[in-house]
């Protein structure tokens, strides 16, 4: 994914080296979300279900039900992100001649959905960004960088829910997106796992 090279951050599709990391901000947007207690994927999980694995075991699992992007910075040694780097990453800070550290500073995971009127749709499970590193304009590239995989994917929208006390709202309207819920009155629902059990029986 091409990012502006003087952001300082890189999207990137996550490798599965990644997935360690990823695990513990899914575990920090549950905490964020008032609901710590909700995660319980494994990294085997992700490999699994996000098409980790060796080819052999990708063909016996199937496609991936999920794709997954990093927003990756280069931090200098006083812990600030790099911005005089390219989109390559540079492991050394140009003024101070000192290695960079790059580092995980947000995370999405997002599948394919299809919509009857409109067609084949991008559904964003989940995008975050670590609290250290939000009022930096580094959300609005990673939302960016995500809505031009969309259009790549020939996408007809993005689709999200965010919850209604979450400041973010105000960032997604800037962004361009309408609140369904308000707009057409559409209402998000869910049947978890007992439900289920319980409306197919045992």
């Amino acid at each position: 994914m091409a990012t502006p090279k003087d952001s300082g951050v890189n999207v990137r599709q996550t490798r599965k080296d990644d997935l360690p990391e990823v695990i513990a901000m899914i575990q920090e947007l549950a905490e964020f979300e008032k609901m710590p207690e909700g995660p319980q994927l494994t990294v085997d999980d992700l490999i699994r279900d996000g098409g980790f694995h060796d080819q052999q075991q990708r063909q016996a699992d199937g496609a991936p039900v999920f794709h997954s992007f990093v927003l990756e910075a280069s931090i200098d040694p006083e812990g600030n992100v790099n911005h005089e780097q390219s989109t390559s990453m540079r492991s050394v800070d140009p003024a101070s001649k000192r290695p960079l550290t790059r580092k995980l500073i947000g995370y999405a995971i997002c599948y394919y959905s299809y919509s009857t009127w409109q067609g084949k749709s991008l559904a964003l499970e989940d995008i975050y960004i670590r609290p250290a590193y939000r009022g930096n304009g580094y959300g609005e590239v990673f939302f960016r960088a995500l809505a031009q995989h969309a259009r790549d994917m020939r996408c007809s929208r993005l689709d999200f829910h965010v919850l209604n006390w979450n400041p973010a709202t105000k960032f997604y309207r800037r962004m361009g997106a309408v609140d369904l819920t308000e707009a057409e009155s559409w209402h998000f629902y869910r049947m978890q796992k007992d439900a289920i059990d319980r409306l197919v029986g045992n």
